[in-house]
């Protein structure tokens, strides 16, 4: 059985790039002058210089060591930083956004962030910062976690936010590995290659071929991100996402994806046709965000099993079923990911199965193209598409992806 195979459409982005969005979370005291905006402005220009040239004794020059575990968690965040192809890395201070606290001083600014050959744009992501003096009036930095600020801006964790990361490079493809998967790695950075190259030689559209994925054996980040498709991450295998430059600029910087820690041991066919389909996703991008979920994971169903041999083809027993049983109408979006997701993965995979056998594979890709196109095609339109491109409506092609699957697996 294929577990369920979900796409996440707005995960793990770098959020906010309007400054003035941010101004007004800055309302914890007084606004510092500009003097005190000048010293954080530059400490974090010497944090940015040290993370550019590798001089960790610098970057932690400006950390507040009487916080001996906040110290010790720059300094990984440090070493996770130099293991990062980084293009571009620094932080704004943006006017007003320093205030005087009972202690020291915050700061909300945004981190920039670009990976080089993976990012087409760099990313902005807000952070809330706390600073401290220390007995000789020097500035610290003494925090950089608010989960208050996180969950307002909707800001999810990188895996180097959480852990020590070990990364993999291959030909085009970023691997972010732990302690817990670093075994894996060469296996999984060859196995990404391979569905890269599969990928590239069935999806007719252009892409960059090339990925970041996250392959971690700790659960920490899978487990922090909200509104996962079904929201229970133990109900999917893997869940690609695109990374814009922020919330104000819809520019798309990638699309990585994430493997659940209990994907990244599994080796073989099962771990590979998950990594097409989630290499799918990522080579549509934005396209298929336009059009009804059953076609957008239909098709990266139908492009995953392409290398795999017909008779070696795996559908969930629950989409077999569902089919026996008669099936009249495509999976919705609203319930697409809920708790039958099994059967409708598999009616979505057969739908597009269904297209390509009768009509041929082109207008598979033909109906996606008209779906897209404009603003997109809405459930309830989908059939005055379907019958422009293919002479059927919703209803007709239920039935013939539930009669092809009951007559390949029955």
């Amino acid at each position: 059985m294929l577990p369920a195979l979900l796409l996440a459409l707005a995960l793990l982005t770098g959020l906010l790039g309007a400054c003035s969005a941010l101004e007004t979370d800055a309302a914890h005291g007084p606004t510092a002058s500009a003097d005190l905006k000048g010293e954080v402005r530059a400490l974090l220009q010497r944090h940015a210089r040290a993370v550019r040239t590798g001089a960790m004794a610098m970057f932690l020059d400006d950390v507040d060591g009487s916080r001996p575990a906040f110290h010790a968690r720059q300094k990984r965040y440090f070493r996770n930083l130099q293991e990062l192809p980084l293009a571009r890395f620094g932080w704004k201070v943006p006017d007003g956004s320093v205030t005087e606290t009972a202690d020291g001083l915050r700061a909300v600014v945004t981190q920039r962030m670009k990976l080089r050959g993976y990012d087409a744009v760099p990313v902005t992501t807000p952070q809330a910062l706390t600073f401290v003096r220390d007995d000789e009036g020097r500035l610290l930095l003494s925090g950089d976690r608010d989960p208050e600020f996180a969950e307002r801006y909707g800001v999810d964790p990188s895996p180097w936010d959480l852990e020590r990361i070990h990364v993999r490079e291959g030909d085009g493809v970023l691997g972010i590995f732990d302690a817990g998967s670093l075994d894996s790695a060469d296996r999984t950075v060859a196995a990404v290659e391979r569905g890269i190259a599969a990928v590239d030689a069935e999806v007719p559209l252009p892409w960059p071929g090339a990925v970041v994925v996250y392959a971690l054996g700790d659960r920490t980040l899978i487990d922090s991100i909200d509104n996962l498709p079904g929201g229970d991450p133990d109900r999917l295998d893997g869940v690609a996402f695109p990374v814009r430059a922020s919330p104000s600029n819809r520019a798309l910087a990638s699309t990585r994806f994430l493997l659940h820690p209990r994907m990244v041991d599994r080796d073989g066919e099962l771990r590979d046709r998950l990594i097409r389909h989630e290499l799918t996703h990522v080579a549509l991008g934005l396209r298929d965000d336009r059009v009804p979920t059953w076609l957008s994971e239909g098709l990266a169903e139908y492009v995953s099993v392409q290398p795999v041999p017909t008779y070696r083809r795996m559908i969930a027993r629950a989409a077999f079923e569902r089919a026996r049983a008669g099936v009249t109408r495509l999976p919705r979006n609203r319930t697409f990911n809920g708790p039958e997701s099994g059967a409708h993965y598999g009616i979505a995979w057969y739908a597009c199965e269904y297209v390509a056998a009768t009509y041929g594979e082109d207008a598979l890709w033909r109906l996606f193209d008209a779906m897209r196109a404009g603003d997109g095609t809405r459930e309830k339109g989908q059939d005055r598409v379907l019958r422009r491109v293919l002479g059927i409506d919703g209803h007709q092609l239920a039935r013939g992806a539930a009669d092809k699957i009951t007559a390949t697996f029955g």
